[in-house]
């Protein structure tokens, strides 16, 4: 009897080693998982600045989500009815009015959030170029398999020395609402 005792015992501590095992590579799994999709992330923003440095076409197509694109397209449907500038009044990867210069750079990169098994992400970075320095953030979005743009959102001084923001998700999607002049 005292012999089935120490047997079970030894065969609990086995099975509850065995379960903390399992937790454990449940977490590397995780972990893995994280620092995969920073990488991709992290690519993602570099390979966007690389492509509107070269100026190649389709950006929102290769980098942004569709419900992004959707709402771009809608925008741009709504300003062509109007005679004078609509609501975007520069490039909005950018934030220039004219031709990107060649040297387009996303400097200090930092994952601000992260669920890679929800699929979103927050991300900030500083836009360095010759021609003007931009912070800003990308809301992302896992999409099919790759992480897209899901939003833009923009940091600027205000007169009094403070910081805000601008997403052009909910600008657009205010701009959309209003009624046509």
């Amino acid at each position: 009897m005292r012999k089935n005792i120490l047997m079970i015992s030894a065969l609990l501590m086995l099975l509850a080693c065995g379960g903390k095992k399992t937790q454990t590579e449940s977490a590397d799994v995780s972990d893995s998982k994280d620092e995969e999709a920073k990488e991709e992330i992290v690519g993602l923003i570099n390979d966007l600045y690389a492509a509107e440095a070269r100026n190649e076409g389709d950006i929102d197509r290769r980098f942004a989500c569709s419900a992004w694109r959707k709402m771009v397209a809608a925008v741009n449907e709504k300003d062509s009815q109007l005679e004078e500038i609509g609501f975007f009044n520069d490039e909005y990867w950018t934030m220039m009015q004219d031709t990107n210069p060649d040297d387009l750079e996303a400097r200090d990169i930092k994952i601000e959030e992260l669920d890679a098994k929800e699929g979103r992400a927050e991300v900030s970075f500083t836009l360095y170029s010759s021609v003007q320095t931009v912070r800003q953030k990308f809301a992302l979005c896992c999409e099919d398999g790759e992480w897209r743009v899901h939003d833009i959102i923009r940091f600027y001084d205000e007169s009094d020395g403070e910081e805000s923001s601008f997403s052009f998700r909910e600008a657009m999607q205010d701009y959309l609402n209003e009624p046509m002049e």
